[in-house]
C-alpha cells in the first residue's frame, strides 16, 4: 500500500512538470491552406558540353522547362516567433496512399505568434519529367522543421509526416 503510494505520487509529480512545458514544439505551426499552380513555361539557362577526341566544347543555350508554384498559408498558434520553415508538398495515390513524389522546400519567413504566413516556392520541371503525380496524386503540405526567434528547433519525428 506504501509502495503504491509512493509510485501515484510520483506519476503526479511527471505529469505536472510535463503539463508545466505546455505543448511540444512545432505543434504550434499548422498549414491552414496548401496549392499548386502551373504557371506556364520558364526559360533556364543550360551548359552542354560535347567530347570528341581531344577536344571539349562547352556551348549555352536555353531550355524551357514546366514552371509550378507550391503554396502553404501556415498558422502560429505557439507562443515563440517563428523565423523560418522547412515544409514539403507530397503527391499521394488517392487509394492506398502510396507516395508519389514529394517536394522539399526552405522558407525564411517571420511568424509571429497567432499570426499567419504565406510561404510560396517555385518548382520547375523538365518537359522529359514525369508528371503523372500532378494529375492523379492527392495532394497535401507538411511541415517539417520550425526554426523560432530564439534559436530553438523542432524537427518533425523519426516518421514520414
Amino acid at each position: 500500500m506504501r509502495t503504491s503510494l509512493k509510485l501515484l505520487l510520483a506519476l503526479c509529480a511527471v505529469a505536472a512538470v510535463a503539463a508545466a512545458q505546455g505543448p511540444a514544439r512545432g505543434e504550434g505551426v499548422a498549414v491552414v491552406s496548401f496549392g499548386w499552380k502551373y504557371e506556364g513555361y520558364a526559360p533556364v539557362e543550360v551548359v552542354r558540353n560535347k567530347k570528341s577526341g581531344m577536344t571539349l566544347s562547352v556551348k549555352r543555350g536555353t531550355d524551357y522547362v514546366f514552371k509550378y508554384r507550391a503554396t502553404a498559408t501556415i498558422r502560429n498558434d505557439g507562443a515563440q516567433a517563428v523565423k523560418a520553415v522547412e515544409w514539403e508538398y507530397v503527391f499521394a495515390e488517392p487509394e492506398g496512399g502510396k507516395e508519389l513524389k514529394r517536394y522539399r522546400f526552405e522558407s525564411k519567413q517571420a511568424v509571429g505568434p497567432g499570426a499567419t504566413g504565406a510561404l510560396s516556392k517555385d518548382v520547375f520541371i523538365r518537359p522529359d519529367e514525369n508528371t503523372r503525380h500532378l494529375t492523379r496524386g492527392r495532394q497535401r503540405a507538411v511541415v517539417t522543421r520550425v526554426e523560432y526567434a530564439d534559436g530553438s528547433v523542432w524537427k518533425a519525428g523519426g516518421e514520414k509526416p
